[in-house]
């Protein structure tokens, strides 16, 4: 296995000003940094620099939109505390303390679910889960949710997709800190979210009762292919919010989640409030053919189209060409910008794709019907096959089971290796169906 890169606190965040900062860390490997601060304002000074946080009455605030999870070695490549929070990450040491004005203090009790360096595999992202409640199935997930509204949990097999609204502290006996914010989850499981989306808002009496702010700076923020998204607020000797609430929105399995979730007191605001509906742009538009798989202009070379959701990638390497980038527009009509030409608008006419520029790829098949698309086993899960000029790859991660490789032995005839299983032979039969030779069956689902 290779080993990570270990990175410090600032090579993984960005201040965006006013109090904001950025951090980006999927999967990343974070580095213990300055822990020993001479006075408060020696902390605060810090977090300024940081954090990109701004200083209030004595104290200091700051937001925060976080995409991604992340674990924290010590320089020696051991273990380290890791909170799962940018804060108490940024100014803590290996064993989870800070020395402010030549005391101690250990912050692991403001975060009791804290990993600690014998106990790692968390992923960075900590979730102080309240007792949960059996709601029903949703789109074939089991639905859990707390009494306080705080927490809504679906569980498909043994994996998880949370929503979570929190608001803890202050803790003045510790640090005086508080934190606050809404997040989005996905845990035990290699089926990430394919989408995901936190649209939060802090309700705090300044001029008047309850007024509203943006949570996290920005009030909303999204993330693609990942597992963990959040906004949120911190202080430290610094007025806190009564109230967060906010809108999660997952796309995961394929299916579509959203809950509103808060945490807090008074200020019901947030139960008339307006909230997002699901983004139009994560459903896929069905299209005449399936785009993804090999395409050619006629010549030996092809082009390999990738769709997610609305967007299309196409690796043009076979040409030596840099990779385009377009959208889906239409059941027939799609755009592609390729970096060294010009955008081009394409129609799709059966398995060819007719260009504005007056040429025309020919999709290639190369077994009795199209491979590439979804397919079910009978059950509500999927796989998604997608098939090259002679190889197949299969993903298997609805099932919470790794991807699959495979050959394409003849127009009728593939096999497939799944490597927590067994290699097996399948044969094609049209107009849909891949019999295997383990006795069971796959049929392509029509969108």
């Amino acid at each position: 296995m290779p080993t990570q890169d270990v990175l410090l606190i600032d090579q993984i965040r960005t201040v965006k000003g006013d109090g904001q900062s950025d951090f980006i860390t999927h999967d990343a490997v974070i580095r213990p940094g300055r822990s020993s601060f001479a006075s408060q304002d020696d902390l605060n000074a810090y977090l300024v620099k940081v954090l990109g946080a701004k200083l209030q009455n004595g104290g200091v605030v700051g937001s925060l939109s976080h995409k991604g999870k992340y674990v924290r070695r010590s320089a020696d490549g051991t273990d380290a505390v890791t909170f799962g929070d940018p804060l108490l990450d940024s100014i803590s040491s290996a064993t989870g303390t800070v020395v402010v004005g030549g005391r101690t203090i250990d912050l692991k009790p403001l975060r009791p679910g804290a990993n600690t360096p014998a106990q790692p595999g968390s992923g960075g992202v900590i979730f102080d889960a309240p007792a949960l409640k059996f709601m029903g199935i949703v789109h074939d997930a089991e639905q859990w949710v707390s009494e306080d509204g705080s927490y809504v949990e679906y569980r498909i097999r043994n994996g998880r997709l949370g929503f979570q609204a929190w608001r803890r502290g202050p803790s003045i006996q510790d640090l005086g800190a508080w934190e606050m914010g809404v997040q989005v989850s996905v845990w035990n499981t290699p089926m990430k979210y394919e989408a995901a989306a936190v649209t939060a808002i802090n309700y705090m009496s300044v001029n008047a009762p309850c007024q509203q702010f943006s949570a996290g700076g920005a009030g909303a923020t999204s993330d693609f292919n990942d597992t963990h998204v959040e906004l949120s607020d911190w202080g430290i000797l610094a007025q806190q919010p009564e109230r967060v609430a906010g809108m999660c929105q997952a796309l995961w399995h394929h299916r579509q989640f959203s809950n509103v979730v808060t945490a807090g007191s008074g200020c019901l605001g947030y139960e008339t409030a307006s909230w997002p509906l699901f983004p139009v742009e994560w459903t896929p538009i069905v299209t005449e053919t399936n785009l993804n798989g090999n395409w050619t202009d006629g010549s030996t070379h092809s082009a390999v189209i990738t769709v997610t959701r609305r967007s299309l990638s196409i690796d043009m390497s076979a040409f030596g060409r840099p990779t385009a980038s377009g959208t889906v527009d239409g059941y027939a009509d799609i755009t592609a910008t390729f970096p060294d030409d010009k955008t081009y608008k394409g129609q799709l006419v059966g398995n060819t794709i007719r260009w504005s520029n007056g040429s025309q790829w020919t999709k290639v098949v190369n077994t009795a019907f199209d491979l590439n698309g979804s397919w079910t086993d009978g059950s509500p899960w999927i796989a998604i096959i997608f098939e090259g000029p002679s190889s197949l790859k299969v993903d298997m991660s609805d099932y919470d089971r790794p991807n699959a490789q495979g050959t394409i032995v003849n127009s009728s005839t593939i096999k497939v290796t799944f490597p927590d299983d067994h290699a097996y032979t399948g044969t094609l039969v049209s107009p849909g169906t891949i019999k295997w030779s383990n006795g069971s069956s796959w049929t392509k689902k029509v969108a």
